[in-house]
């Protein structure tokens, strides 16, 4: 060890010192996959520790996408795992729950029924600071829009509340917490709105109203992936007849794909659209339709052939489940006949989706 070495190490070392820096915790390359194969492979795997966004419509799916990576984040640390929901909207029902697959028991899942900036914030720094159990944490604030300061709470409903007092104090939180909540292994998701932009200029809304996400700027600096979660529309919804032509003849919905929008990456995947298929009535952490995710994925990567209506898996593909022993049936009239096909045959639905899940771990 040289002179310069020496000097930063007695730097750190020094005890007046230690606790301003993190350099002694051990840094943590983990990756919290999503559940959903498109998703990970965008974002090189999944989440890792450190402030992600999440922000969009109503009912884009921030909160069931945030509790299928708390579900998973719990099945990666096991025991140690434990995440922190604020429910600072006052709605998170059981159903969502359920479908999540989230493990509710009170030792690994925590509701924190509270809308104070100040009482959230303060619950996160306790629990990161002062791990006397050396636990894991997944923190996921729904929704940082619903907080409010102590000091606006207390006021009279007709007394204005302090211009961008939350954007204020959220930035000193994160200026604050970002570094050690990333050093020590912890995650945080803050979900939030996308709001209509009011144009002073009348020529300014040309191609659309254009919108801003909620909750100030530092969130945008300090999130590590921000998701935007883009509206529905009839053509992401999945029926029970998808080949009807008119919407009434469709039948029932029975799934959606869910649209996220890249606004912000650590993988050059920036202003990319990732979209992964919803099927309803599906729970235990299984709402991500495997088999179409599985179906649309064969599309991407060409391992199929189409003549026409029908369907043939491609050359390759025949040969590697052939090599793996996976019974098949190798041609189909129609994507759908294909699907079902998938759902049917566990075996190769399965080995399919392992297929492209090593593609996703060795990013």
């Amino acid at each position: 060890m040289n002179s310069t070495q020496e000097q930063i190490e007695q730097f750190l070392n020094d005890k007046n010192n230690k606790k301003y820096h993190f350099n002694n915790f051990e840094e943590l390359n983990y990756k919290i996959p999503s559940g959903s194969l498109n998703l990970d492979i965008a974002m090189g795997g999944g989440l890792t520790s450190g402030a992600h966004r999440f922000t969009g419509v109503n009912e884009g799916g921030k909160t069931s996408c945030a509790l299928s990576f708390a579900k998973n984040f719990q099945d990666h640390f096991g025991e140690k795992a434990m995440v922190v929901v604020v429910k600072s909207e006052g709605r998170l029902s059981q159903n969502v729950l359920e479908r999540s697959g989230v493990d509710t028991d009170p030792n690994r899942f925590f509701i924190f029924d509270c809308n104070v900036f100040e009482k959230v914030f303060e619950l996160v720094r306790n629990l990161v600071m002062e791990n006397k159990d050396e636990r894991k944490y997944m923190f996921i604030i729904d929704s940082v829009d619903a907080l409010c300061r102590i000091n606006d709470l207390e006021k009279g409903f007709d007394e204005p509340e302090q211009v961008a007092g939350g954007a204020l104090i959220t930035s000193v939180f994160l200026k604050k917490m970002v570094l050690p909540v990333s050093k020590m292994g912890h995650m945080m998701i803050l979900t939030s709105q996308v709001r209509v932009e009011v144009a002073t200029n009348p020529y300014a809304s040309r191609g659309g109203p254009k919108v801003k996400q909620a909750g100030g700027n530092a969130v945008k600096h300090y999130a590590n992936f921000i998701l935007e979660f883009e509206e529905r529309y009839n053509s992401d919804i999945m029926f029970t007849n998808p080949s009807a032509t008119r919407i009434e003849d469709k039948g029932d919905p029975i799934g959606h794909y869910c649209k996220i929008r890249f606004r912000k990456t650590v993988n050059e995947k920036t202003g990319a659209q990732v979209r992964y298929p919803i099927r309803y009535g599906r729970t235990g952490g299984n709402s991500v339709w495997k088999e179409k995710e599985v179906l649309d994925m064969m599309f991407a990567f060409q391992m199929e052939n189409k003549k026409g209506a029908w369907i043939s898996f491609s050359d390759e593909l025949i040969s590697e489940l052939e090599s793996n022993s996976i019974e098949y049936e190798s041609k189909f009239q129609g994507e759908q006949k294909l699907l079902t096909y998938l759902e049917s045959n566990e075996n190769l639905s399965n080995f399919l989706y392992g297929e492209f899940k090593k593609f996703s771990d060795a990013i």
